[in-house]
């Protein structure tokens, strides 16, 4: 029993003299902190919009006149050039329509110069005072209808070569076709849609501000995005599109 009572003491006393030791060593060092120097330099920020992609031209091609689609000359997603020929459709109405134009004016000119010899001959007569002047007067508003059925046949000449015009339906510029949802043979009405032409060879990204920017905005006295200020595109997978772009113009609201 005393031999382990009188080991505690010793084992305790050995205890504090390691530790007032170690205690005093550590008040000796001195503690390296690491320094960071600031430096003031300009900062860039940056917001993110959702935007919405759309082509720089983008136009429907429809229909102008009734009829069938006889021929379809292009396919879906086919790259075409301006005045290219898109559809045919069934022109033998127009043309008869035109072959009816061209006989009124036939006709009209015949009936304009038998009108013509008839106003010369009344008008030797009346000199001559064979017939009365009213003869004449008569004579020269016959002569003046028939020069107003000149005009109308030319007119309708005109109506008819426009109209047939109409059933080639040609590409307003360059650019790559939409879908085609009516095929050959499909009938027509007057304005039906065809299909749509897009020129993608430039694009436009519109994009909405939220009201809190505007404001902050209009206080720092801008009211409006910097012009030809460059932004840059980035996809629906996170990566960025490697043509920059430009803020171009702004909407009046």
């Amino acid at each position: 029993m005393k031999i382990k009572w009188m080991a505690i003491p010793i084992l305790a006393a050995a205890m504090q003299a390691c530790t007032g030791g170690t205690a005093q060593k550590k008040d000796n060092e001195i503690a390296e902190v690491p320094v960071l120097k600031l430096a003031r330099q300009d900062t860039s920020l940056s917001f993110d919009y959702v935007a919405d992609i759309q082509a720089y031209k983008n136009v429907d091609i429809r229909s102008r006149i009734h009829g069938f689609i006889e021929k379809a000359l292009v396919d879906e997603g086919e790259k075409v050039h301006k005045g290219q020929l898109l559809f045919q459709l069934n022109d033998r109405e127009h043309v008869i329509a035109l072959d009816k134009a061209k006989a009124n004016l036939a006709s009209a000119l015949s009936a304009a110069s038998i009108a013509q010899v008839e106003l010369e001959r009344i008008t030797t007569l009346v000199d001559k005072k064979v017939i009365s002047p009213s003869e004449l007067s008569l004579g020269k508003a016959r002569f003046s209808e028939a020069e107003a059925q000149i005009k109308t046949a030319k007119a309708m000449i005109d109506d008819a070569n426009q109209k047939l015009s109409y059933s080639r339906i040609r590409s307003p510029f360059d650019g790559t076709i939409d879908r085609i949802p009516l095929k050959t043979g499909s009938l027509i009405d007057e304005g039906a849609l065809l299909t749509t032409i897009s020129d993608t060879k430039e694009m436009y990204a519109y994009f909405d501000i939220s009201e809190n920017e505007y404001l902050q905005f209009t206080r720092n006295g801008k009211g409006r995005f910097e012009q030809n200020k460059a932004v840059k595109l980035i996809l629906s997978d996170g990566s960025a599109y490697p043509i920059k772009g430009k803020i171009q113009t702004h909407e009046n609201a």
